[in-house]
């Protein structure tokens, strides 16, 4: 495609993470010096980066060495292994004499605890020119921010929806009705939404040829199941074992029409979560559909981690066993994992869900454009050490508009971090590889939603609230006639009692 800069992407999965024995930890020096400082001894690097995503650790290391060659400096890389909480290990190097000049922030809330030691520096007191212009150019919504100042530069940005194989699609409907069945799901209604999982639950269970109708469109199914549609046992697979599966991503589309971004959720009144129960019904609606249309019947079996855990949920998409997975573009190296051969025919389709334009609180928000987009987030930030010297703070400027704009650095962050850049060009750029051009796609045509869950008290979404529906409702096969209320009024409740409204 003519004129497109192509970004070569090796997702997360495939980063070699290096790690100390016994500590999960990485730690290198570059550019000068051949091994890092303590944290408590005399500091003999020049920059000091904390890095908390331990994917990245070895392409943070190397984009470290690269930025510290060309600049003649030393540059210091402190890594955690993958999947390891890095607060602890922070807070001890921020009480240390060496303190990292760049350290990582996950969100609005986590920022409160920078902010009130003092720790996150306004990135209006820059000095240097180009960062300046860098943080100018962040898209509002993409703001690490308290309100009134902002203290953070994104890693990248994530997506996620319904995954669907393109080729099953084909199978279902026939290979020339694949686009237009993608384009008329997209602008659909809940109501045909919903039919049409019925549909196709009954056509995979009882052979039952029919059609489904999406945006006033008619699709026909095959009269036969063949191909793909000949491996189906359900029209979703759920990671069943999972309470990130209720709670985290699933419900935060219900957030999202209550609450415009992560602060105004995390500034919630009890009034404000009390006007929501029309949004946390239309969130228990689909989550209803979709778990009494698994691969798994509800109950017992659906929320057993070896049959349904992460891994196997992938699996069970992946071997062409379900039509729809919930997930993020971050899943594209599990899916190749399972199955390499359906990798470069997956897109993104919406999570639909019942909303009226009553329930969505939000100034501006419809519910045609929630029924249409996809939530596209910034899942970590850098932030700069205020509490470090100007000339360390300088080279962290330096640093971060090195990694953001030039040509070497974005090839570290797109080549190496697997990263899709925030600052990226919808109309220019291809992410090289299908649930990353998937996501460009709905930022090109500003159809996207935010990330408004992650205000929420901490542990409400997935230890809270998600083990609420994994342990009362998605092990139940039958739910009382009140479900949607009582888990709406549950919802709010919880929230408001972590959050100390009550």
């Amino acid at each position: 495609m003519k004129g497109k800069k192509w970004l070569s992407l090796a997702l997360a999965g495939m980063l070699a993470v290096s790690a100390l024995a016994g500590c999960g930890s990485s730690s290198s020096s570059t550019g000068g010096a051949d091994t890092a400082s303590t944290s408590t001894g005399s500091a003999d690097y020049d920059l000091y980066i904390f890095n908390n995503k331990g994917e990245n650790a070895d392409a943070m290391a190397a984009a470290a060495e690269a930025f510290g060659e060309e600049k003649g400096v030393t540059v210091k890389v402190f890594s955690l292994g993958s999947g390891v909480n890095s607060d602890d290990t922070l807070r001890t190097e921020m009480n240390s004499k060496n303190k990292p000049a760049i350290f990582s922030c996950m969100n609005s809330e986590s920022l409160v605890e920078w902010t009130e030691g003092g720790f996150a520096m306004d990135l209006s007191k820059a000095t240097n020119e180009e960062f300046k212009q860098l943080v100018a150019d962040i898209p509002e919504n993409f703001n690490l921010t308290d309100g009134t100042a902002n203290y953070g530069i994104p890693y990248n940005v994530e997506g996620y929806g319904y995954i669907v194989d393109k080729e099953m699609l084909a199978a279902l409907f026939g290979e020339d009705q694949v686009d237009a069945f993608l384009e008329a799901f997209k602008t659909a209604t809940y109501d045909e939404f919903e039919q049409m999982v019925l549909t196709l639950q009954s056509y995979i269970k009882e052979g039952t040829a029919g059609s489904v109708t999406l945006s006033g469109q008619e699709f026909a199914l095959a009269a036969e199941k063949t191909g793909k549609a000949a491996t189906l046992e359900g029209v979703f697979s759920v990671a069943g074992s999972e309470k990130w599966t209720y709670g985290d991503h699933f419900v935060n589309i219900a957030v999202d029409a209550i609450f415009p971004d992560s602060k105004a959720a995390g500034e919630a009144t009890l009034e404000q979560l009390q006007a929501g129960k029309g949004a946390f019904e239309a969130y228990a609606k689909a989550l209803d559909l979709k778990t009494a249309n698994a691969t798994t019947p509800r109950g017992p079996e659906l929320i057993n981690a070896t049959t349904n855990g992460y891994d196997p949920s992938v699996a069970t998409f992946a071997n062409s066993k379900a039509i729809f997975l919930k997930q993020g573009n971050w899943a594209y190296e599990n899916i190749k994992k399972a199955n390499a051969d359906i990798v470069d025919t997956l897109t993104f389709l919406p999570i639909k869900m019942p909303f009226t334009q009553d329930d969505i609180k939000v100034e501006g928000l419809t519910v045609e454009h929630m029924l249409e987009s996809i939530p596209v987030f910034v899942p970590n930030y850098y932030c700069i050490n205020d509490k470090v010297s100007d000339e360390e703070k300088e080279l962290a400027e330096e640093f971060l508009v090195w990694l953001n704009t030039t040509e070497a650095g974005q090839k570290f962050v797109v080549e190496e971090m697997s990263f899709i850049p925030y600052n990226a060009d919808p109309a220019t750029t291809s992410a090289g590889y299908s649930l990353g051009d998937s996501i460009i796609s709905y930022m090109a045509a500003d159809k996207t939603l935010t990330n408004a869950y992650a205000g929420a008290p901490k542990g409400w979404a997935t230890d809270n609230f998600g083990l609420q529906m994994m342990e009362n409702y998605v092990n139940t096969a039958e739910w009382p006639e009140t479900a949607y209320s009582d888990i709406a009024d549950y919802a709010i409740s919880s929230w408001a009692e972590m959050a100390g409204l009550e």
